[in-house]
């Protein structure tokens, strides 16, 4: 039987890289997904007017931040407060500014506005942090199997 010119390492290692793809393709797959549904409500979702009443920023890391607003709006006569977040962005959304919110008429609960913020809140980083995570995964496992196994 002839021997591999793998060893169990670089086997487990290129197991990470094909993990590390799968999971940047499931982030990817997630945000086309979400802005599918997005862009549906904002097509087709009855349009109010909606009120900032709160801004958030979460540090995500050093370079990246999310904003995430809490918007007061009606639809058919009953007051909604929702928080809606977007994918990683710079906003400067103040307390009181008026934003056009759609809202699904099947649950209105969940809205958007044409500027890509929805209910989906902080689901909308999900994308970007699978994404993240599995190129880190890659990067990482490649330059492990490129500097070959550990001298003993």
């Amino acid at each position: 039987m002839a021997e591999s010119p793998f060893g169990r390492r670089e086997v487990k290692l290129v197991l990470v890289v094909i993990l590390g793809t799968l999971v940047v393709g499931g982030g990817m797959l997630l945000t086309a997904r979400l802005n599918e549904a997005i862009d549906e409500r904002v097509r087709v979702g009855t349009e109010t007017t909606g009120q900032v009443v709160h801004v958030e920023r979460f540090k995500i890391s050093r370079s990246f931040a999310a904003t995430r607003l809490t918007v007061d709006y009606t639809f058919e006569g009953v007051r909604y407060r929702e928080r809606f977040s977007s994918e990683l962005d710079e906003s400067g959304f103040r307390v009181g500014e008026l934003l056009d919110v759609r809202v699904d008429r099947t649950d209105p609960t969940r809205a958007a506005t044409p500027d890509g913020y929805a209910t989906e809140d902080l689901l909308l980083q999900a994308p970007t942090i699978l994404e993240v995570l599995g190129a880190l995964m890659i990067v990482i496992s490649l330059a492990l199997i490129r500097t070959g196994p550990r001298r003993d």
